[in-house]
Parts: structure tokens; C-alpha cells; sequence
């Protein structure tokens, strides 16, 4: 796919220009005007356009958690029907049993308000570049749908291949969020922005501990209620999961205070959640593994990840999936009290 060097677009408030190597987009909100103060440019430094790189591996919100790099998944064995088939009602063992559904998932992301985009141009480089490359870096947290408001199915979809139009529109919704999501767009071209004007209600209040470390009960209580009240539910409707907030309230994905970006038990969980769910997965259906609450998606590339919820201790999930004659069996080892997405080898 080739990618314009450089596209200017001139607004009702000013000129917005994207440039590539390192990336620039110049945010001139007329400078001119008195008392209003000119605006920074947002910087990303990646090269834009490349396709997003998904590697195979396994990362969990215990131990692993984006950003400490995927731990490694085992090749797979290879095994014939007849011995797959004995294991095809085993509560270890989840089977895939058909091909994929038809419904493309949209992906996983977050709620990104006029406010939280202004608080993001306003934070100081290089932190700002770090932070806003975090958020979309496959290898982060890697999300890949945002939204402007509420977000019901009928919302307006704005990415790469949209026009002018609804790029316009975006803009119209909000130009903090759209200045913010136009720089995102040069490190993810997948990524999609949702557009809708209607009223949101406020977001139930989780009742999370913000500062709360992995490992600790009150980590593992709200990994568990995001899991089971918005991210399954979601991918099981088809829907995009969508966290209310990302660095606004207690029901954040991260924290903005003194030194890194800090990521809550919530923000741990959209992003494994993301890095099972790249967008254009669909969903397979399956059999047995009634051990843990888990999905099994098959990717864009061809390669399938298994998104698994394990409230108990640790366990080891096997996962069979046809190829041709033979079927690729997989064991998963899974931390207890955790959410587990693992991206598998072929």
C-alpha cells in the first residue's frame, strides 16, 4: 500500500499537515489570535505506514503484562482426527470445531474525551511521545479503536480508507480528539475511530483501586469485573470493547502522575485483550474447555489467538486446531486469577 509523503488539509481553525520519517503533525490553531497560546506539535518518531506487527507469544495480566515482551508459546503437535476427537468434550481441552464467523471484529479500545485528547497535546515531550506511541504500539498496549462519545453501532467509522468527508466529520465532533487520532493513525493505519454526537452516560463507578499492583486481590477483583462485564460480553456480541476512559477518573487505563505512564489493573486488561484481538479477527466456535472462559480467534495473517480467563489457580489449557488432515494441538499455560491472550505458532 502506498502512502502519501505528505498531506496537508486546511480547516476552519488552521492547517494540519502530516509529514513521514520522523513523523510530524503540526497542530496551528491561528497562533495569531491574541491570548490564544500556539499549540505543540505532536511528534511520533516511528515510520508511518508500516503494517502493525503482531508477534506470537503469550502475555497475561500478572506477570507478563504488555510492554515486559510475550513470553513464548511452544510449537504445536501435530496429531490425527481420531486422536483429536477423543479429547473434543474434555474440560482442559478447547477444540475448534468450524470455520470462522462471518462478522469482523472492529478491535479493542477506549472512549478518548475532548478533555483527556487536550491533556494529552498539552503533556511535554519527549514524555508525550512516549506515552501516545504506548497506547498504540502493538507491543503496549495496542489499541485500535477510539471513540468520540458514545459508541452504538450506527456510529459514524473513520480510517484509513475513509474520504475526506468523514475525516471532516471526525474533526467536526472534536479537534483535540481528531489531532490526537490523526497521529495514532500514523503508527496503526488499522486504527478506527467511532463518531457519535449522542448523549454517553456516565460509566458505573468500578469502585477499582487505581494504585493497586498485579498480583494483589484488589488487582485480580477488577481484572475479573472488566473481563466478565464488558470485554467477553463484548467480543461475544460482536461489538468492539470499549474502556470509558483512558487517562481521566478511576476508571482509567493509565495514570498520568510523576515519571511513566502507570497502567491499571482495567488498562492491563484491555490491552491482553487487544493483543488477541487485532482487528479484522473473527471469532471461531469451539467445544470443551469449560476450565476457563476463553475465545478463540482466527487473525487477518492466518494465525489463530485464544483469549482465556482463568479465576482459579494456575492451569495448563490444551488447544486443538484443524490444519488440512491433522490437527495443531497447543498447551497453554495459564496464571491463575489472570486474563491470558496468546498469539499461537503454526
Amino acid at each position: 500500500m502506498m502512502f502519501r509523503v505528505l498531506a496537508t488539509g486546511l480547516t476552519v481553525t488552521g492547517l494540519v499537515a502530516l509529514g513521514v520519517g520522523p513523523v510530524r503533525v503540526a497542530l496551528d490553531r491561528n497562533p495569531g489570535v491574541a491570548g490564544e497560546p500556539e499549540r505543540p506539535p505532536i511528534v511520533l518518531t516511528s515510520s508511518p505506514g508500516a503494517a502493525p506487527a503482531w508477534l506470537t507469544g503469550s502475555v497475561d495480566t500478572v506477570r507478563h503484562l504488555p510492554g515486559d515482551g510475550p513470553r513464548r508459546v511452544a510449537k504445536p503437535e501435530r496429531v490425527d482426527l481420531t486422536a483429536a476427537l477423543a479429547l473434543l468434550d474434555d474440560p482442559d481441552t478447547l477444540s475448534v470445531v468450524g470455520g470462522s464467523e462471518d462478522a469482523r471484529l472492529p478491535g479493542v479500545g477506549v472512549v478518548v474525551t475532548e478533555a483527556e485528547a487536550e491533556r494529552l497535546i498539552g503533556v511535554p515531550e519527549p514524555r508525550r511521545t512516549r506515552l501516545l506511541s504506548h497506547v498504540v504500539d502493538t507491543e503496549q498496549m495496542g489499541l485500535a479503536v477510539f471513540a468520540v462519545g458514545a459508541a452504538p453501532e450506527k456510529a459514524l467509522v473513520v480510517d484509513g480508507d475513509s474520504g475526506p468527508g468523514r475525516q471532516a466529520k471526525l474533526r467536526k465532533a472534536s479537534e483535540p480528539v481528531a489531532d490526537v487520532v490523526e497521529g495514532w493513525a500514523q503508527l496503526r493505519p488499522d486504527l478506527r475511530a467511532l463518531v457519535n454526537r449522542g448523549r454517553t452516560e456516565p460509566a458505573p463507578r468500578s469502585g477499582e483501586a487505581p494504585l493497586a499492583d498485579p498480583g494483589e486481590r484488589s488487582w485480580e477483583r477488577a481484572v475479573d469485573r472488566v473481563v466478565r462485564r464488558e470485554i467477553l460480553p463484548a467480543l461475544d456480541e460482536g461489538r468492539a470493547p470499549l474502556a470509558p476512559a483512558l487517562i481521566d477518573g478511576e476508571e482509567a487505563l493509565v495514570l498520568l502522575g510523576e515519571g511513566p505512564a502507570r497502567m491499571t489493573a482495567r488498562g492491563a486488561a484491555y490491552a491482553v485483550a487487544a493483543r488477541a484481538v487485532q482487528p479484522g479477527s473473527r471469532l471461531l466456535p469451539t467445544r470443551g474447555g469449560e476450565s476457563v472462559e476463553a475465545r478463540v480467534l482466527q487473525r487477518p495473517d492466518g494465525r489463530v489467538a485464544v483469549l482465556a480467563w482463568n479465576d482459579g489457580p494456575a492451569t495448563t489449557l490444551t488447544v486443538q486446531v484443524p490444519e488440512g488432515d491433522r490437527v495443531l494441538r497447543y498447551r497453554l499455560r495459564l496464571p491463575g486469577h489472570a486474563l491470558t491472550a496468546s498469539v499461537l505458532r503454526r
